[in-house]
């Protein structure tokens, strides 16, 4: 053998693509739907507080209820 191969033990890990949805109500309901890229082995809680976090950004505030939430595969 030639050449030589290193094993990179920092590599991150593999993102994996979401579909989700969060309905929430302030003063009108609203329904946000997007894709999430997401490292694998990421928690459904900390996924929930990211996108709740981009959902008050998108609405311009924080003051809102989620009335539901899903998070599943976009791959079928």
């Amino acid at each position: 053998m030639t050449g030589t191969t290193t094993e990179n033990t920092s590599a991150a890990p593999a993102l994996v693509t979401f579909h989700w949805v969060m309905t929430v109500q302030a003063q009108t309901t609203t329904t946000l739907s997007n894709t999430a890229q997401v490292p694998s082995g990421t928690s459904r809680s900390h996924v929930y507080s990211t996108l709740r976090a981009h959902a008050a950004r998108e609405l311009g505030s924080s003051d809102f209820v989620v009335l539901f939430f899903a998070l599943e595969p976009d791959r079928l």
